[in-house]
């Protein structure tokens, strides 16, 4: 009988310490772990022409303020801003800079190892959380 409660308790012990291993994965997964690294250059600024005041200006000419990311996760919204904020200025005329890392035709994600020396770099890493985030906002798109 003595045997039969050791074994008991040694499962008990081997589930306990598979429960708390497994818990601690999730949360390090979760949080931490950067499953996809998106990589954006930010290069020259092309002179448009346009006449403007302030960069809002730059923004409404070429409709890019239109584009509808109320219902898109927090991050996604800050990252849209930084790129942004990094790609259109004001300086009497509207100025555009290149943005490499994302195929504008295909809509797709350019792997990219490095910026080159003149480009600035937005860096974007996608943890579990933004991972399980873009999936819900990609599922209520499809609503």
């Amino acid at each position: 009988m003595k045997k039969r409660g050791l074994i008991g308790w040694i499962l008990l012990g081997i589930l306990v310490a598979v429960l708390v291993v497994g818990g601690i994965a999730g949360v390090y997964f979760y949080n931490f772990y950067v499953f996809k690294t998106i990589r954006l250059c930010v290069g020259e600024g092309r002179n448009t022409g346009a006449i403007c005041n302030s960069t809002q200006n730059c923004l409404d000419g070429v409709n890019v303020s239109n584009i509808d990311l109320e219902s898109a996760p927090e991050f996604m919204r800050e990252m849209s801003e930084d790129v942004l904020d990094k790609s259109v200025y004001c300086n009497s005329t509207c100025f555009i800079r290149d943005i490499r890392g994302i195929n504008y035709e295909t809509q797709e994600l350019e792997m990219l190892e490095s910026c080159y020396g003149n480009e600035s770099e937005i860096v974007i890493e996608i943890r579990g959380k933004e991972g399980i985030e873009i999936l819900k906002y990609l599922d209520s798109l499809r609503d």
